[in-house]
């Protein structure tokens, strides 16, 4: 329980080792009486005991008869009970400085790239930068001290010394934040995705999570980049948060997992680090560290003895507090004193941090799969922001509903089958075992690309770009899975089976049925494209705009699926050699428009009025009209120094940039020089949008015709002719509304068009046929009307009369005569059908 010898207040203390150990024990006997597996006993010792509100140890533990320890029942729940995501959450309270943000938000996914050794060696180069920085400007404010230090006294001497060292730190500085930005840009100004994986005590899984090995710099980097990336996205908030926790607190509980931070020191001493982490309510996490005067990474890599001084106490520069014990311990010491003086500020940190002193959360000691921990909290943290108040902008939406697919096809066991189904390359095992936990962290983009050498050929060599191609292969079989062919001899209209795989992502995104086809506007086939482009985006450094995917994919696309070439890439591209159209077509449309879009010096681009500005390359078209240019150029080149060498070195260069640690000279890696007719590297040329444009100009649009031709040749595509180029795309600075011409092909619009055909046939025969029983009721009532006329022994009517409705009967007969010509018309077109 909390010690008696600080000062008394709102503000917990650590719990004692042994209300620590009860606790523990009861936390390990409920586990196993409830079949899951408990964290380690070191992380509720030195992470969750001393974050723990004050006499909560002792409230949630329970004594049976028999002296064993359990968890009180209303100090626990089982989430998902009976199935592989089931974890056990502790219901507490926790200091209001205990825990802090997550790396892994989703709502900041995007700012991260998958973590490869390049990208490493490029973070260790931006830390380094960054020390430099902070060295630099502390070197310049001990200039200016010194300067301004050199008054009337100091002689001539003096002061153009000091006037030399105060210019030496300003050019130091200058030279430091100049090392740094090229740093950044190296990286596209994000970060390597921190590798977190499950913990192991003994070689057993527990229900905590662990970081790879860092070194503490590198961790404090991450964290603070992490902080920033929330800070930037909480802009958006309509409200402060942090003035809104001061007067009102928490009151939502937050998921809290146990997190161990392995690092090395300066020195190469081992750090362990045990640490409450939220898996959601990652902004008020930050913002409860900055009311109390903390930062998150200090909170892991130790915080300086001065910042948490105690009354008596010599400052000590260089002492580091690492034990989250000793920090909290010493804060809340700290605040209580304040808080005890009655003439306290209203603006001081006891006052205003009183109201989050202790906050709600649940915190996960017990999982019935610890290796699907990380993928349940991220779960959380998607549904926590897919459904929050905050706006999720449409990238991190976008990757959260690619996580939440992900998901679908792990739980319903369909991973390995799609995969091997629609994604593998021939000659790759048939029968091969995939690792689907592997799979999924490699399709997110936070583990490695090998597990997916399991889809490539065995004869050929596993590289990086083979790979990154296998992984685009599968999210395009994932977010467009094949549907089952239509039964021969089942009517059209008729309920169509659409398989295993295709309610799953019709599910994971909300979709109506497959029924309805595309929708109004297309909005499935433009959903489903922005998904496939921001889970694309993840195995690139550089990220291009999503708007650029536009027309990569169809409504038939989404109706029947994306059937992909079984051919490897060295296949593909051996084909192209020997003058395969069809080949070249199938390489540039599913191998190389990711790499186009997600490039350093990207060469298709999103085309709209947003990218009017002075410092645009090349001309503004539509992404599909680039590629069909690129396409076409094949076959018909428009520029002389267009050829197939050309062409084929070209798209090497494509897929290998991503792993080139050097560019082009002045720009970031990734960048390369333009080809010439023999494929040979043209030196002084850069490969950007601009020499892309050049070589493969817009395509006007009487090509259309050329296009239709190319594809009688042999040049088929799974893209209509497209009617871009209008005028409007040069002058409307809003991106156009989407035509039904825009996602539908001629196949899907030959099965719309006899599916309203059948309807327009019902309706037809309907109005025929009521037309048939008014005509009936015609003769007949002329009929009546005469009979009664002898009956009764009166006169014929008058002659006009009779001649009015002699000439309204023969318009009638005449109006069924002229039905006749055009339905022998139609016979003979549903001849043709």
């Amino acid at each position: 329980m909390a010690p008696r010898n600080g000062p008394q207040g709102p503000y917990p203390y650590p719990t004692n080792t042994d209300w620590s150990d009860k606790a523990f024990e009861a936390i390990a006997n409920t586990c196993k009486d409830e079949g899951l597996v408990p964290l380690p006993e070191a992380a509720v010792k030195h992470g969750l005991a001393p974050a723990l509100g004050a006499g909560e140890a002792k409230r949630i533990v329970e004594t049976q008869r028999s002296g064993r320890r359990v968890l009180r029942q209303t100090a626990y729940h089982v989430e998902g009970r009976g199935t592989p995501q089931a974890m056990l959450c502790l219901n507490v309270d926790l200091h209001g400085a205990g825990s802090l943000p997550w790396w892994l938000n989703d709502r900041t996914r995007t700012g991260w790239v998958r973590s490869t050794p390049e990208a490493v060696d490029l973070q260790a180069k931006l830390v380094s930068a960054e020390i430099s920085l902070a060295r630099a400007e502390a070197a310049l404010r001990r200039a200016k001290s010194a300067t301004r230090k050199t008054g009337s006294v100091a002689t001539q001497v003096e002061k153009e010394a000091a006037q030399d060292a105060l210019k030496g730190a300003e050019e130091r500085l200058e030279e430091a934040k100049e090392q740094r930005k090229k740093a950044e840009a190296a990286l596209n100004e994000r970060r390597p995705l921190p590798r977190i994986e499950t913990h192991r005590e003994d070689g057993r899984p527990t229900a905590a999570l662990a970081t790879e090995l860092l070194p503490v710099e590198v961790a404090a980097s991450i964290q603070k980049y992490a902080t920033a990336m929330l800070r930037k996205r909480g802009q958006m908030r309509p409200y402060d948060l942090e003035e809104s926790l001061v007067q009102e607190g928490q009151r939502d509980r937050a998921t809290v997992v146990l997190q161990l931070f392995r690092m090395t020191g300066l020195d190469g001493e081992a750090i362990e680090a045990w640490r409450p982490v939220r898996a959601t309510g990652n902004n008020r996490a930050d913002c409860c560290l900055e009311i109390y005067g903390l930062q998150a990474h200090q909170i892991i890599t130790g915080v300086p003895q001065p910042l948490l001084l105690l009354d008596g106490e010599k400052e000590d520069p260089a002492l580091i507090l690492r034990g989250h014990g000793s920090i909290l311990r010493r804060l809340s010491a700290r605040l209580n004193a304040q808080y005890a003086n009655p003439d306290r500020d209203v603006d001081e940190t006891a006052e205003r941090a009183k109201k989050i002193a202790q906050v709600p959360v649940r915190v996960v000691v017990g999982a019935a799969v610890p290796e699907r921990l990380e993928a349940s909290l991220r779960e959380l943290n998607v549904h926590d922001h897919l459904r929050g108040q905050l706006a999720f902008v449409d990238t991190e939406r976008s990757l959260a509903l690619w996580s939440s697919i992900v998901k679908a096809y792990q739980d319903n066991d369909l991973l390995t089958d799609l995969l091997l189904n629609q994604a593998a390359q021939d000659g790759s095992a048939p029968d091969a075992v995939l690792d689907t936990v592997a799979l999924a962290d490699a399709l997110l983009g936070s583990g490695s690309l090998e597990p997916l050498a399991a889809l490539l050929p065995a004869t050929e060599p596993v590289t990086s770009h083979a790979l990154r191609d296998a992984a685009i292969r599968c999210i395009t079989a994932m977010m467009f899975p094949l549907v089952p062919p239509r039964p021969a001899g089942q009517r059209p209209g008729a309920h169509r089976r659409t398989g295993r795989y295709w309610p799953i992502v019709r599910e994971a995104l909300m979709e109506a049925p497959w029924g309805t086809g595309n929708g109004t506007s297309g909005q499935k086939v433009r959903r489903r494209a922005e998904v496939w482009a921001t889970a694309v985006a993840q195995q690139f450094v550089h990220r291009g705009n999503l708007l650029a995917a536009t027309g990569a994919f169809e409504g038939i696309d989404v109706q029947e699926g994306v059937r992909l070439d079984r051919r490897s890439l060295a296949e593909l591209l051996s084909a192209c050699e020997d003058g395969d159209k069809q080949a070249w077509s199938t390489l540039v449309r599913r191998h190389l428009l990711a790499g186009m879009i997600n490039a350093p010096e990207p060469f298709i681009t999103a085309g709209q009025g947003s990218e009017i500005a002075a410092n645009r390359k090349g001309v503004r078209r539509t992404p599909v009209n680039a590629v069909d240019a690129l396409i076409r150029a094949y076959a018909k080149p428009d520029h002389p120094d267009v050829t197939p060498q050309m062409l084929l070195s070209f798209a090497r260069s494509i897929l290998q940039a991503p792993d080139a640690t050097e560019g082009f000279p002045g720009r970031p890696a990734g960048t390369f020089p333009a080809p010439d007719t023999n494929g040979m590297a043209r030196p002084g040329v850069l490969a950007d949008k601009e020499w892309f444009d050049d070589l493969f100009p817009k395509l006007p649009r009487e090509n259309a015709q050329d296009q239709e031709q190319e594809q009688e040749e042999g040049l088929e595509t799974d893209q209509p002719p497209q009617e871009e180029n209008r005028k409007e795309d040069e002058e409307d600075l809003e991106p156009p509304a989407y035509t039904r011409d825009q996602y539908e092909s001629q196949s899907a619009r030959m099965a719309r068009l006899r599916l309203e055909l059948i309807d327009q046939v019902r309706a037809t025969r309907a109005a025929l046929e009521t037309a048939a029983e008014q005509v009936a009721s015609l003769k007949s009532l002329a009929e009546d009307a005469g009979h009664a006329r002898l009956l009764a022994g009166a006169e014929p009517a008058a002659p006009e009369i009779v001649v009015i409705h002699l000439q309204d009967v023969r318009a009638i007969l005449a109006m069924a005569e002229g039905l006749s010509v055009p339905l022998t018309d139609t016979v003979k077109a549903v001849i043709d059908l």
